[in-house]
């Protein structure tokens, strides 16, 4: 008997109350779309300048040990052209500033998840399809290299694109490494992401 008045009830909550649980419904879109909110407010952007508080031309000696939800922990280290920074946080390295010698920030590279591009269609990062990139406005091609030792790469309000390795049909392969053919979007497939992200070239 108890079982039969407790399906009973909410029987009758599930069919009499349907302005309740429209309210309900209204609530939790309010509530994601201010989780959403929050979470876009809380996402940190490259840009051709910076990526957040770490900026190109800043010295390498006035960089903080940490600020909060950008970064950690940094260690310097060197590339074969430069002095290096890499920045991390409690996910692992994130980004990594270049000095080409002046004691500053020349050069700011993504290398985690954590950092995303602003788009105007929409936030994009490091592992993302490569159309993000292709679909951009304004988007460029532009070959970086000596002769026909190079690549080509994808440039847009002052950032530097490039396709993963991982998974270059060997067309495409020959594409982008060969000076004399310009790659095309119809190049790429959807297996295709975002494989570098940088205010510039790492040499």
């Amino acid at each position: 008997m108890l079982f039969a008045a407790f399906c009973g009830g909410l029987l009758a909550t599930s069919c009499g109350h349907s302005n309740k649980n429209d309210a309900i419904d209204s609530d939790s879109i309010a509530i994601m779309d201010m989780v959403e909110t929050v979470a876009a407010a809380n996402t940190t952007y490259i840009n051709k300048d910076s990526i957040g508080a770490v900026y190109i031309g800043q010295p390498i000696t006035e960089l903080a040990d940490s600020i909060p939800s950008l970064y950690t922990s940094k260690e310097n280290g060197a590339s074969p052209d430069a002095v290096t920074v890499t920045f991390s946080n409690p996910d692992g390295e994130q980004f990594v500033a270049y000095d080409f010698g002046e004691g500053k920030i020349d050069v700011l590279n993504v290398i985690g998840t954590d950092i995303k591009v602003n788009a105007p269609g929409g936030e994009f990062g490091l592992g993302d399809s490569f159309s993000k990139v292709l679909q951009l406005p304004g988007v460029a091609v532009e070959w970086s290299g000596y002769d026909d030792s190079g690549m080509w790469y994808w440039t847009w309000e002052g950032l530097w694109f490039a396709p993963s390795q991982d998974k270059l049909s060997p067309e495409l392969s020959r594409l982008l490494y060969n000076s004399g053919t310009e790659p095309a979007a119809s190049d790429f497939s959807e297996e295709n992401t975002v494989g570098f992200i940088g205010t510039g070239l790492p040499f």
